[in-house]
C-alpha cells in the first residue's frame, strides 16, 4: 500500500482531473489518498490571525479542512470514496475504489502531533502512512523538487518543518514526489509496483 497525499494548491490545476483519472485506473488495492487544506486551510489561517484563535482551534479547524477538501476530491471523480478508520480500506477496494481519507476522527488527542502550523497534511500523510504500514508516501505537488534531502526540504518550506521529526517516527523509508504536470511517471510506478529511484527523496539527512 502507498499514500499518495494530493497537495490542496492543486484544486485549481488544469490536471487534477487527469490524475484522479490516473489513480483510480491504476491505483486500485494498491494507494490511499490524503487530502491537503488548500484554500480551506488558508481561511483557517486568516482567522486565527483576524479573531486571535489558539493554536489548539486552529489545528482541529486545519484539520477539518483536509476533510472538506477529501469530499471535494471525491466530488470530482465517482470511483474516490471518503473513510475515516483504516478497516474501511478493504471494503472501498472490493468496489474498485479509491480511498480517501478524512482525517479528523482519528487525529483527535492523539499525542506527539503538535498544535502548530509546523504540522501539515505532509507530515499528516507520513503520519498515517505509518499507521497503516505503508511503504511509501508519494507527495503530488505543483512543482517537483527532489534535489534536497527531507531536511533541507522543510527548512526551504517545500515540506512542512515538522516533516524530518514524524519520518524517524514513522520510519517510513520511501519518500517520492511527483509533479502535476508529469504524471507519466507516476503512471509508470502503478503499473510496476515499484518507486523509481529518480523521483525518490534522500531520506537520510533528515536535520534532526
Amino acid at each position: 500500500m502507498w499514500v499518495v497525499k494530493i497537495g490542496g494548491s492543486l484544486e485549481t490545476a488544469p490536471g487534477l482531473g487527469d490524475l484522479l483519472a490516473l489513480l483510480v485506473e491504476y491505483g486500485c488495492s494498491r494507494i490511499a489518498i490524503v487530502p491537503g487544506g488548500g484554500r480551506f486551510a488558508d481561511r483557517v489561517r486568516a482567522g486565527q490571525v483576524e479573531l486571535s484563535m489558539s493554536d489548539e482551534a486552529a489545528h482541529i479547524l486545519a484539520i477539518r479542512a483536509m476533510e472538506q477538501y477529501g469530499e471535494v476530491l471525491c466530488g470530482l471523480n465517482p470511483n474516490l470514496r471518503p473513510f475515516v478508520h483504516p478497516g474501511e480500506i478493504d471494503e472501498i477496494n472490493k468496489k474498485a475504489a479509491i480511498p480517501v481519507w478524512l482525517p479528523a476522527e482519528l487525529l483527535a488527542g492523539q499525542p506527539g502531533i503538535p498544535a502548530s502550523w509546523q504540522v501539515t497534511s505532509d507530515s499528516l500523510a507520513l503520519w498515517f502512512a505509518g499507521k497503516i504500514d505503508a511503504e511509501a508516501v508519494i507527495l503530488v505537488k505543483p512543482v517537483s523538487n527532489r534535489t534536497a534531502d527531507t531536511g533541507q526540504l522543510a527548512a526551504s518550506g517545500y515540506l512542512d518543518e515538522f516533516f524530518p521529526k514524524m519520518l524517524a517516527k514513522t520510519e517510513v523509508n520511501k519518500i517520492a514526489c511527483v509533479c502535476i504536470n508529469d504524471l507519466e511517471i507516476l503512471q509508470q510506478a502503478l503499473v510496476s509496483g515499484t518507486i523509481p529511484p529518480e523521483i525518490q527523496i534522500d531520506t537520510k539527512g533528515n536535520g534532526i
